[in-house]
């Protein structure tokens, strides 16, 4: 006995095979069973285990396979305040998004067996968007000594990463590459040389106006290079993350015509604010990293988006508690909640205003990401026998970001204030409907 979901009427929008058409999507017992034109009847006789059959009306709305995010800090262990992974699941899918990876940077690092487990665990108890671990590199995230790659995808890693590593090892980080490259697994190798990376804001015209101490493009630009080049040489699958200056972007673009194997990601925050906007505010939630940089940079981004350079946007997650976001400006952390925004801000920011057609923009939000966690065979297609995620959202609802408008449980958004287009009003996950 199962139960079935009949979403009728939308729009249905699925990169995976490029069909964009008014149509119904019938999910059963938590898997896709077809697009067509199906009623409840035909529902019943052609699966004769369906007891129950809830429908959903999606006219007017786009009906989208469910959002995947490569880049979500859950805070859990070691930063419960914060965000804990059940309750950045429930967020997630308020935005849209029922596959979501979380970060190693927690406290103990996501570094062992039992850590990737226990984030497992966390999230079927809470039975929202599933989180996956990117479980770290090396450990305790130090560059030098290798963790355990095939036990912890075993235990579930979709990918590795020694996110914000504190030092700059070479050498670590290309034994670990070419050990990855035997598992076929990303190595999400942070687009920062640790070196370089002191400041609060872009380094320029605008920090020196602000009377704040700048971050280099340089520091993002050398990391990504050098990353490129290890990945050559590993044959290893090296993913870009977070990708803000032109020439990090050209990079990527050189390693790529060489035939090497990158992929690369821009957070949808950056694409929206330059550090212009960051100087005039002067507001730490818009202090992020890496910064929000230059006119010239983002016009670089959306570029890179269209070429197909970059081939993932992410939501840049990362809740910081409201107490430390209140210090000055050069003492508070970085970060800024993205989860609930994300989808609204391509709306607005790239399919809106030409930048990016829609099915071009959702292909970056679920068939890219997807292929880099390994999910590709069984996520972010609408198609017989993958899960049977959705996300439907109006494209046109207009909504404004307050504190009240945010699950999150800090409210750390550069958006505050702002007026966004595009709003989910469903998200379909675990075989279950969530109304929002």
């Amino acid at each position: 006995m199962s139960k079935a979901i009949l979403v009728k009427g939308g729009r249905v929008v699925d990169p995976a095979s490029g069909h964009d058409k008014v149509a119904d999507v019938l999910v059963v017992a938590g898997k896709f069973a077809g697009i067509g034109k199906f009623n409840e009847r035909d529902v019943h006789k052609q699966h004769a285990q369906v007891t129950e059959v809830e429908t959903l009306d999606a006219k007017g709305l786009v009906v989208a396979p469910g959002l995947i995010d490569l880049r979500a800090h859950m805070g859990e262990p070691g930063h419960d305040s914060e965000e804990t992974i059940a309750h950045g699941a429930e967020v997630a899918v308020h935005g849209g998004f029922t596959t979501v990876a979380c970060l190693p940077d927690t406290d103990p690092p996501l570094d062992n067996v039992a850590a990737a487990l226990f984030v497992k665990r966390q999230s079927e108890k809470a039975g929202f968007a599933e989180v996956h671990p990117v479980c770290a590199l090396t450990k305790n995230r130090e560059g030098k000594e290798l963790t355990e790659i095939g036990q912890l995808i075993e235990a579930g890693a979709v990918a590795f990463s020694d996110e914000m590593r504190p030092s700059d090892e070479p050498g670590g980080l290309l034994r670990a590459m070419r050990y990855a490259a035997m598992f076929d697994r990303a190595v999400i190798e942070y687009a920062q040389d640790p070196g370089l990376a002191g400041g609060a804001m872009n380094a320029g015209y605008e920090a020196t106006l602000a009377g704040l101490p700048g971050i280099s493009a340089v520091g993002e630009e050398l990391a990504v290079a050098r990353a490129c080049m290890f990945a050559r040489e590993a044959g290893c699958h090296y993913h870009a993350p977070k990708l803000t200056t032109r020439n990090a972007v050209r990079a990527v673009k050189r390693a790529q015509k060489l035939k090497v194997r990158v992929t690369s990601e821009v957070c949808a925050h950056h694409l929206a604010f330059t550090d212009e906007v960051v100087r005039r505010a002067y507001d730490t939630n818009f202090k992020v990293f890496p910064p929000f940089r230059s006119a010239d940079d983002v016009a670089w981004l959306k570029r890179g988006l269209k070429e197909g350079v970059i081939t993932c946007i992410s939501s840049g997650h990362h809740p910081v508690a409201p107490q430390e976001k209140e210090l000055e400006f050069g003492r508070a952390p970085f970060g800024a909640v993205g989860l609930e925004t994300a989808l609204s801000v391509v709306i607005t920011k790239l399919v809106n205003t030409g930048d990016l057609t829609l099915i071009e923009a959702l292909e970056k939000l679920t068939v890219n990401p997807a292929g880099v966690l390994r999910l590709q065979h069984k996520k972010a297609a609408i198609a017989a026998g993958f899960d049977g995620d959705l996300c439907l959202f109006d494209p046109k609802a207009e909504w404004e970001v307050t504190p009240d408008a945010l699950m999150s449980r800090t409210k750390n958004s550069p958006f505050l204030g702002a007026t966004l287009t595009g709003k989910v009003r469903f998200t379909v996950t675990r075989g279950r409907v969530i109304e929002l």
